[in-house]
């Protein structure tokens, strides 16, 4: 389950850590990049918290295995259970909610390619 309140807690944390400035651009730059990393921690704890709920009516685990994602806001890391297959370990929660295979989120593919263009 999703721990709102650790969100909450790192949103006001980082708000009341932002730098004194008084140059816009240099402001807006750290501000930027505070805002990237917030931004995926939230992601990573709703992401985490939705595994977690789903996970929850499954049995027999295996083991439980750590995957990198590559999303805009960058690098998220989720634990997930895997479980034994006849074609091997499979992590259900996975096809469930649909992750893709690969490590990559086809936005971010979508964001590298129109960055080439």
């Amino acid at each position: 389950m999703t721990d709102f309140n650790l969100i909450l807690g790192k949103i006001n944390q980082t708000l009341s850590s932002l730098p004194d400035w008084n140059n816009l651009e240099d402001f807006v730059g750290r501000f930027h990049q505070i805002w990237l990393q917030l931004g995926n921690f939230v992601q990573q704890e709703l992401v985490q918290g939705k595994i977690e709920e789903k996970e929850a009516k499954y049995e027999s685990p295996r083991t439980k295995r750590e995957k990198k994602y590559y999303t805009p806001l960058g690098e998220m890391i989720v634990k997930r259970r895997v479980y034994n297959t006849a074609d091997g370990l499979k992590s259900k929660v996975e096809e469930v909610l649909e992750f893709p295979k690969k490590k990559w989120l086809s936005t971010v593919l979508e964001l590298a390619c129109d960055a080439r263009s």
